[in-house]
């Protein structure tokens, strides 16, 4: 019995042995692994602590229908309604465009941007002459004119400068009309203009 403890004590002392030889092989490795991590450390060093970046971004002129910004065609710059006269009445009457029969869109522009307006001749328009129809052969002329400042005629398909910036603006065209009295049939008449604007 004597015998096998001496012989479990000399395992465990070899063991002893073997692990204080060991350790200063762990040394050694570890050391190895220092000198190998210092270099990398070195290199860190020299990175940036306050690395930069840009950023950018591109503002683009345009103008686009006040509080519906998809809308591009189909935009409804209002009407002019120069209102029920007596067949017999002649005289100048002037009215602003969407000032009766429904709304009209206002539209906002990249503060800067150089507008133009120009409007077309009309379905009846007879050379720069821009006249309304009753369907039936007879016709009464009118004018268009821009009222911004001074205000300036928009004779058919000739563009015209106009302001708009950031404030919403509906389109300020006056329609002018001299009622032709006695030569005018009674009936209604009606003309639809394009209009076009460019930046």
């Amino acid at each position: 019995m004597k015998k096998i403890m001496q012989a479990i004590a000399g395992v465990r002392l070899r063991a002893k042995r073997l692990t204080s030889v060991q350790t200063p092989l762990r040394l050694a490795r570890a050391s190895r692994l220092a000198l190998l991590v210092l270099p990398a450390a070195a290199l860190a060093a020299t990175i940036p602590t306050s690395p930069t970046f840009t950023v950018s971004a591109s503002v683009v002129r345009g103008c686009v229908v006040s509080g519906s910004t998809s809308q591009v065609s189909g935009i409804a710059f209002g009407s002019i309604n120069f209102g029920s006269h007596p067949a017999l009445q002649s005289g100048t009457m002037q009215t602003m465009a969407g000032s009766s029969m429904g709304g009209q869109a206002k539209l906002v522009c990249t503060p800067g941007t150089a507008v133009q307006i120009s409007i077309d001749g009309g379905q009846h328009g007879q050379g720069v002459q821009r006249r309304m129809s009753n369907g039936a052969g007879k016709y009464v002329p009118y004018n268009l004119d821009l009222v911004q400042g001074a205000p300036a005629p928009l004779v058919p398909n000739v563009p015209v400068g106009l302001v708009i910036d950031a404030t919403p603006l509906a389109l300020p065209v006056r329609g002018t009309v001299t009622l032709p009295g006695s030569t005018a049939a009674a009936g209604i008449y009606a003309d639809t203009v394009q209009v076009t604007l460019s930046w």
